[in-house]
């Protein structure tokens, strides 16, 4: 499928590092887009058109009594994991979002600070697709390479991780972690509130005035995790310890034995002073030397063919691309780990072309049936439509939608139907039904994009807003703006005006046009590396410039050397 990926992008380059972190913010980390592929979300959802601008509007639009009772729900989005328990994924009310941008750009210089430790894999930075956190876990090069260096003249690899760490941070710990426990008691009543608070504040509007955990996914939410956790590894490089740190999980290279169990009491320790703990589970001290790479990886790469054609490049027959995915499949059942099937997919797509690409997408196809997380990579299969069974297909992803309908995974049905979006096909009458019953927002968000589905995710809509109160409207407000900006419902939210103002700057987040609205063309405006500072013009005289209505045409130019002789003008 990988025929259908759309070529279109509006990313601008050249942008202020304090630029590229806002747009990050805003168009390329908002929504769950961190992995290294970018598959939390099929890429029919995007945020590129929500620019900081119409962010920085929507965050100085009044909060009403109501609101101030109750604040922001969000929007789930259950992505599967390799047993396939899912893990809850957030998408923010964009008014929620919208303020806790404002707060996070009104103290960048401070946050950058916070957020930089040497000890991070991830770290905060620019990255050529907008985006300012990728998160890739399977990249086994870059752990080789530092475990070569980290390892030499040590005896023992101590390894943890946090327990639930997103979801148990506790919100005023970010208060502490910014201004140190004490400093942040002795200010807990003072005025005006530290900057600190009233990001706490902003965190906590965007779930329910929750002070118990971030929600996942937005890139704000890792920033938040970055602030405590780079506050405990410079805690712990001050001990002297030599430790590599990936998001939450930990691996420490010592000396003794001593060093190690030293190394993770302290790290315990540091962390319940923020009220985290550790898994205990992934807790562990091995001796050295231990592989640097993991079986599994050792054994798919010594299975991977390597027969090249003529010219020398590397080749792949469909009985070795069988073959290789059956070893797959055996050693994904003798592993634990939930990577085994999708690295093996990813190494032998690229390579795999006609009817080789063929077989590869229809075992794929038929492994995503029993794992969801692999239906992302479909679409880096280069198999074309016309040279497999589209009915058959048409057929397959139906039954997926309606396993993950089941078990309510969000992805496993967004992206099926994404898929038979791409293919020009409907969703059963089975599936539709299913997927409305599932009651998940992305799923029936999409159901909009049917001919089939939409009355009927329509008139889902309408019962929820008949009866519904804010927390409610906020767990569908993607059903729901959708609707409205295709002016299918009235706006769901009489007394805000946070739908009106995104569809005045034709925000859409799902399936945009292939080209970049008013406001988009704004930050490349801003991109622009021969600009002259100061003069940039202002955003909102740029929108009121484009929809001005056109000049009258102007007279040609010898009408008016004409009437300067005094000639007539021809009627």
């Amino acid at each position: 499928m990988k025929e259908f990926t759309s070529p279109f992008t509006s990313i601008p380059l050249g942008l202020s590092p304090e630029r590229h972190f806002s747009e990050a913010l805003t168009r390329w980390n908002y929504f769950p887009n961190q992995k290294d592929s970018a598959s939390e979300l099929p890429p029919c959802f995007t945020t590129r058109r929500f620019t900081p601008e119409i962010a920085v509007e929507l965050s100085n639009l009044p909060i009403q009594a109501t609101r101030k009772q109750h604040w922001f729900d969000l929007v789930e989005y259950r992505v599967t994991r390799y047993n396939n328990i899912s893990r809850t994924l957030a998408l923010l009310h964009p008014l929620a979002y919208a303020r806790l941008h404002a707060r996070i750009m009104a103290n960048y210089e401070e946050i950058t600070k916070l957020t930089s430790s040497k000890q991070s894999a991830i770290r905060v930075e620019e990255h050529i697709d907008g985006r300012m956190i990728i998160m890739n876990y399977e990249s086994h090069e870059t752990r080789t390479n530092t475990a070569l260096e980290d390892t030499f003249g040590k005896r023992f690899r101590a390894h943890t991780d946090i327990s639930n760490c997103f979801g148990s941070v506790y919100s005023h710990s970010l208060e502490w972690a910014i201004q140190g426990y004490d400093e942040a008691k002795k200010n807990l009543y003072a005025t005006p509130k530290h900057w600190s608070s009233l990001l706490d504040v902003a965190f906590r509007n965007t779930k329910r005035n929750e002070t118990s955990g971030l929600p996942i996914g937005p890139a704000a939410s890792n920033l938040a995790v970055e602030i405590i956790l780079c506050r405990i590894d410079k805690v712990l490089d001050g001990y002297g310890f030599i430790f590599t740190r990936y998001i939450d999980d930990y691996t420490a290279y010592c000396e003794t034995h001593d060093e190690a169990q030293r190394f993770i009491r302290l790290l315990g320790q540091e962390l319940s002073s923020y009220r985290l703990s550790l898994n205990l589970n992934k807790t562990s001290i091995k001796e050295l030397p231990e592989p640097l790479q993991d079986s599994w990886t050792s054994s798919l790469n010594n299975a991977l063919p390597k027969r090249t054609d003529n010219e020398g490049i590397l080749t792949l027959s469909t009985s070795e691309a069988i073959n290789f995915l059956d070893f797959a499949v055996r050693l994904n059942n003798e592993t634990p780990d939930g990577s085994v099937l999708r690295y093996a997919i990813s190494a032998i797509a690229p390579r795999a072309n006609n009817g080789t690409a063929v077989a590869v997408f229809n075992y794929a196809l038929n492994l995503s049936w029993h794992f969801p997380a692999l239906l992302p990579l479909l679409e880096k299969i280069d198999a074309r439509s016309d040279a497999y069974d589209i009915d058959a297909t048409h057929d397959k992803l139906n039954k997926i939608i309606a396993i993950n309908a089941l078990h309510r995974r969000s992805d496993g049905m967004c992206w099926a139907l994404y898929y038979l979006k791409q293919l020009n096909r409907e969703p059963g009458g089975n599936q539709i039904t299913e997927v409305i019953n599932s009651k998940d927002c992305a799923a029936i968000t999409m159901l909009c994009q049917f001919n089939s589905s939409v009355a009927l995710a329509k008139e889902y809509a309408l019962r929820i807003i008949n009866d519904a109160t804010l927390y409610e409207l906020d767990q569908n407000w993607l059903l729901l703006y959708e609707l409205f900006l295709h002016d299918h419902i009235d706006d769901p939210y009489p007394t805000e005006s946070t739908f009106a103002l995104l569809k005045k700057y034709d925000v859409s987040f799902l399936y945009p046009a292939d080209r970049s609205s008013h406001a988009e063309q704004f930050c490349h405006v801003l991109s622009n590396p021969f600009q002259i500072p100061g003069q940039t013009i202002p955003f909102n005289q740029w929108m009121r410039r484009l929809e001005a209505p056109p000049l009258p045409p102007k007279s040609p130019s010898f009408l008016h050397e004409s009437a300067k002789n005094g000639a007539p003008c021809p009627d």
